[in-house]
């Protein structure tokens, strides 16, 4: 089966439409006027060929919605289509949906040598509590009280194009990841290839694939004796922009732990099944 993208609907050209959700979606605004508007609308007129859904968030909107509230929404939008989510953790929470995790090319990261620099890459607005935010402040707040300077890229510093973002991110020392509900962010999967030493929550899987101090750190955990806590998670970069080898060693585990976890292959054959079944039902 090839692919081929397009820039229109056109009925009875094509094999399969992919259409994309998060929770901010189910919002009456923005599923009228907003990004929920393309789904609602592409979702109306494709009625030829099956719809596979890309559920890109979770069910944690909690300053808007609760988890009952979002997945009864999103399966009403869903309805029949198939649902694909970015971890396991998300297709459980959701209860249903089948579960893919990004793959890529290790080739296209810039494994650098590495200043001693902090930083992180989430969304510069939005869906606070999902992010967590709050603790991200505070642990730049912290730091800062320490004479360290976090980067919070697309905020602090914002590249010109792909290859000065992979440069900068390829001569970071530590990458951290603050995020309470995102299912498998990328960027972080970018600081693993680019031999970062990621410091991670636990959750939406990465505990599966992250072992304490071994191929990355996990913060926000009391197991690991870094408890969410703003001071017990600044202790710890500090701790580590001391020790410049380990930070090298780690970080160069993490990417030999990226390249399995995250292959591309791997992520082509699932979506090539999930395309194929998809396909399939549809025509019985």
């Amino acid at each position: 089966m090839a692919g081929k993208w397009v820039t229109h609907y056109e009925k009875g050209k094509y094999d399969v439409a992919l259409l994309h959700l998060d929770q901010q979606c189910i919002e009456d605004q923005i599923l009228e006027r907003g990004k929920g508007s393309l789904y609602r609308v592409l979702n109306e007129v494709i009625t030829d060929i099956p719809k596979i859904v890309i559920m890109h968030g979770t069910p944690y909107y909690p300053e808007k919605f609760s988890k009952d509230e979002i997945i009864e929404k999103v399966r009403a939008l869903v309805g029949d289509n198939t649902m694909v989510t970015n971890s396991k953790r998300a297709a459980e929470q959701f209860g249903w949906g089948i579960p893919i995790q990004h793959g890529m090319d290790p080739e296209e990261w810039f494994d650098l040598p590495k200043e001693p620099r902090v930083v992180t890459m989430i969304s510069p607005g939005g869906l606070d509590k999902y992010y967590d935010r709050d603790f991200l402040q505070a642990i730049r707040e912290e730091l800062l009280e320490r004479g360290i300077y976090h980067c919070h890229i697309t905020v602090d510093w914002r590249a010109k194009d792909w290859t000065e973002y992979r440069e900068f991110l390829g001569r970071s020392l530590i990458y951290l990841n603050p995020t309470k509900e995102s299912p498998m962010p990328r960027a972080r999967t970018e600081a693993m290839f680019s031999g970062c030493c990621v410091l991670t929550t636990p959750w939406q899987d990465a505990g599966d694939f992250i072992k304490h101090g071994e191929n990355g750190f996990i913060i926000g955990d009391q197991k690991t004796g870094v408890p969410r806590n703003p001071k017990a998670v600044a202790d710890l970069v500090e701790k580590l922009l001391n020790d410049y080898e380990t930070c090298i060693k780690v970080g160069q585990a993490g990417k030999e732990t990226a390249k399995k976890v995250f292959a591309q292959s791997r992520y082509h054959e699932e979506w090539y099944k999930v395309l194929c079944d998809t396909v399939d039902n549809f025509k019985k």
